[in-house]
């Protein structure tokens, strides 16, 4: 138990600052990142590590890191919805972490589509952005999730076969 615990922490650490790290403004004041790579990675990790507690984890982890990020960067506005958004991206990269194969993939690329419309949801209540400022988020959202599912999974993997979960 203790192990998951410094574990989710340093995934909280590792998505906020992977989320900082690169900042591309959006038109609804937000802003593209490769945060996501860090959410999907931290929800297969934790996944990896208990797969019963991992799902609780990763939404804490991924969620809390995330909104960090936002509220760190001058965007605490988007912080609710982020944390929301990424922490139901990484529950369920962990869930996706106990499956193989097929279910595997649909899994991340439901914690994807998650991401994409809590954002699209949230940002059509926003003022100042609406239904068109949150409908063209969508195609940048999609290819973060995209990108995020990619990396994240690689990287989980790379670190699966050197033996250390």
């Amino acid at each position: 138990m203790k192990n998951i615990r410094i574990a989710a922490l340093s995934i909280a650490a590792l998505t906020c600052l992977t989320t900082l790290f690169v900042r591309i403004p959006l038109p609804s004041r937000g802003y593209f990142n490769v945060g996501d790579v860090a959410v999907v990675f931290g929800g297969l990790l934790l996944g990896f590590m208990n797969p019963r507690q991992g799902v609780f984890w990763a939404l804490t982890a991924c969620g809390i890191g995330s909104a960090l990020a936002d509220i760190f960067g001058g965007f605490a506005v988007f912080a609710p919805l982020t944390l929301a958004a990424k922490g139901a991206e990484g529950a369920l990269a962990a869930v996706a972490a106990s499956r193989c194969g097929t279910v595997q993939y649909a899994m991340l690329a439901l914690g994807g589509l998650a991401m994409v419309g809590v954002y699209f949801i949230g940002e059509t209540m926003m003022p100042n952005i609406g239904l068109q400022g949150a409908a063209a988020e969508i195609l940048p959202n999609v290819i973060q999730a995209v990108g995020g599912a990619v990396g994240g999974f690689f990287a989980a993997k790379a670190l699966q076969k050197t033996g250390l979960l």
